[in-house]
């Protein structure tokens, strides 16, 4: 059962019309050139460095092809957006493939590993000399 009354119907049509959605956008704008789209506040307040930092800058760069210039911003984000489609393809899907991958994917020990790297790379990416 999934929360607040949503069938999965409307999750299959609004997820991927929300995906494309994002995807033309951050495509068609070049977040390093942009005042609209939103700053870290993270970054704002501290001056360190999120996990997700460089993530809008990356995703750009991913959906013009230019894979070297996204992990310069964020290899994180480029590692896990593979994984995060995985899990939100395993949760939408009932087709056999992604029932079967659905232990997998979303196994306890696969999401607290990911959890895990998330931390890691938030404590990595602040430490000096390590980002440029």
């Amino acid at each position: 059962m999934l929360p607040f009354g949503v069938s999965r119907k409307l999750l299959w049509i609004g997820v991927p019309v929300a995906i494309v959605g994002a995807a033309l956008l951050y495509r068609a704008v070049d977040p390093s050139h942009n005042l609209w789209l939103p700053r870290c506040p993270f970054h704002a307040l501290t001056g360190l460095e999120c996990p997700a930092c460089g993530g809008q800058r990356a995703l750009h760069a991913l959906l013009l092809g230019r894979v070297g210039d996204a992990l310069r911003f964020n290899p994180f984000l480029v590692v896990s957006v593979p994984y995060l489609l995985a899990v939100a393809w395993t949760s939408l899907d009932s087709g056999r493939l992604a029932v079967r991958l659905r232990p997998l994917v979303q196994h306890r020990w696969v999401a607290w590993g990911y959890c895990v790297l998330f931390v890691v790379w938030w404590v990595v990416r602040n430490l000096p000399g390590v980002n440029p």
